[in-house]
């Protein structure tokens, strides 16, 4: 997406970003690819892999109780890989 409060200035080539979204993202060392302006298209594969997720890990874990953010993490790990080992 291009949220109005992140992109300054839509652009296919040279978005203009807001500066404290650049400072974050630096910071947890994140890449920043908006959706191309009117692109509709971009949209729907980051929403697939989003539902794909929801599906496929989320409903999983949906009635497990953790104790730490690792035991958490590990879980999203293990669910992860067999996921991907079935495609």
């Amino acid at each position: 997406d291009n949220p109005k409060p992140v992109v300054i200035k839509t652009s296919k080539y040279d978005p203009v970003f807001n500066q404290s979204y650049l400072e974050w993202a630096r910071h947890y060392e994140v890449t920043i690819m908006p959706a191309r302006p009117r692109k509709p298209r971009d949209k729907s594969l980051a929403e697939g892999g989003v539902l794909i997720v929801e599906r496929q890990i989320l409903a999983r874990l949906r009635h497990s109780k953790f104790f730490s953010l690792y035991e958490l993490n590990q879980a999203i790990v293990d669910l992860t890989e067999d996921l991907n080992s079935q495609r």
